[in-house]
């Protein structure tokens, strides 16, 4: 068995992207790989959570992984793959897929680790795969399952990747008394290698969505905040087009719970999105400071993103990185420039372009390019192989 490759966690961002990607790729390539110090750079002492565990233990499952270390708060583990592939790590093609958690992990990072497995790892028979997931779909400081299916699936369609549907069942959050929620999403992995893809030209904002979800009481406040922005600043997101702008509510069903997602869509598909889950104190005085608040740093951060002029979001950029990598040929995703300088990728994306270096051995550069693996390559040449062969029969059989 080769010797696995030594990943320390508390390289650069040092969080569990590290870990979710590094196992991710592992999986994929059958490379097996040692991480130590994991989550070092975070508070509590770090290591393995269960959000972290559960995505671990799926793709231990579904690549035949041999792991050491696999429990909670372990700051060590080596993972090696068999080489075998089951894409719902129980031997079987296509169906469902489920893993459940018992507190409100986020859903949407657990999806994030599997999903390049379930898609390049596919039978290519085109059936599709029900991932239904339980945990937070709503959580502090990670993707909500509004982002996820206002902006990153659709963006994933932009490159490629077969359109993934998404349901939310209901909703699990970490603000307010804590809950478990539920979605599912369906996806059909690739039926062959990824293409190189390019996203350089975003095109001009023609849309805006505003997704409230917040206490019944407060819908027309938040709505008439919302309001008040888009008249003030309607040139800064528009231009000189026509504003168009969709506002949805839903009811958080807690005092404590406000949620607010902005994306915008550009002339050529491109979405950009900013949200947040409110995670300072809501006392019955201070209502009116926490709408004006939530609203101000929502529309400043997308603000931010439009007048960059980059064709991604900040949290996109990283989460796209992936892809990029497995695809076959030069890809190349514009992030963007501040001051004529191009905007430096943030601390997780210059993490994922480590990871994807030291396991697969791709080079991204500053404008955010790389040459991809083209994964799925060998697959190909087999399946062409057995075509070849199946032929060959059906000709001496006649």
């Amino acid at each position: 068995m080769a010797t696995p490759i030594h990943l320390k966690g508390t390289t650069l961002e040092g969080g569990g992207q590290l870990l979710r990607l590094a196992t991710c790729l592992s999986s994929l390539t059958s490379t097996p790989i040692h991480i130590t110090s994991i989550r070092g750079n975070r508070s509590g002492g770090g290591g393995l959570k269960t959000q972290h565990l559960t995505s671990i233990q799926w793709l231990a499952q579904a690549s035949d992984a041999t792991v050491s270390g696999m429990n909670l708060k372990s700051t060590d583990i080596e993972f090696s793959p068999s080489g075998k592939s089951a894409v719902n790590g129980r031997g079987e093609r296509g169906g469902d897929i489920t893993i459940k958690q018992s507190t409100p992990g986020s859903v949407n990072l657990v999806f994030q680790a599997i999903l390049p497995y379930i898609l390049f790892a596919g039978s290519g028979s085109g059936e599709a795969v029900r991932v239904n997931i339980t945990g937070g779909t709503n959580v502090s400081n990670s993707p909500s399952y509004d982002y996820v299916e206002q902006v990153l699936l659709p963006m994933l369609a932009l490159i490629g990747i077969p359109a993934i549907e998404a349901n939310v069942h209901s909703r699990g959050w970490s603000q307010g008394s804590t809950r478990v929620g539920a979605v599912t999403y369906t996806v059909v992995p690739l039926m062959k290698q990824l293409p190189a893809f390019t996203l350089t030209k975003r095109g001009d904002i023609k849309s805006i969505r505003a997704t409230i979800v917040a206490p019944k009481a407060y819908e027309q406040q938040l709505r008439d905040e919302l309001d008040v922005m888009f008249e003030t600043r309607e040139a800064k997101f528009f231009g000189a087009r026509e504003p168009e702008v969709e506002v949805t509510f839903e009811d958080s069903q807690h005092e404590k719970r406000y949620y607010l997602l902005l994306v915008a869509t550009t002339s050529n598909g491109v979405k950009l999105g900013r949200d947040w889950l409110y995670n300072h104190g809501v006392r019955a005085g201070n209502i009116d400071t926490v709408i004006s608040t939530l609203v101000k740093k929502v529309s400043d951060d997308l603000l931010s993103e439009i007048e960059h002029g980059g064709c991604v979001d900040e949290y996109l950029r990283d989460q796209l990185i992936v892809f990029q990598a497995l695809a076959k040929g030069r890809c190349e995703v514009y992030g963007g420039k501040k001051n004529d300088v191009l905007l430096e990728p943030s601390l997780h994306a210059q993490t994922a372009h480590w990871v994807a270096k030291e396991v697969i051995s791709v080079d991204f550069n500053a404008e955010g390019t790389c040459e991809g693996i083209g994964f799925g390559d060998e697959q190909d040449k087999k399946n062409t192989v057995e075509i070849e062969l199946a032929e060959g029969l059906q000709k001496l059989e006649v």
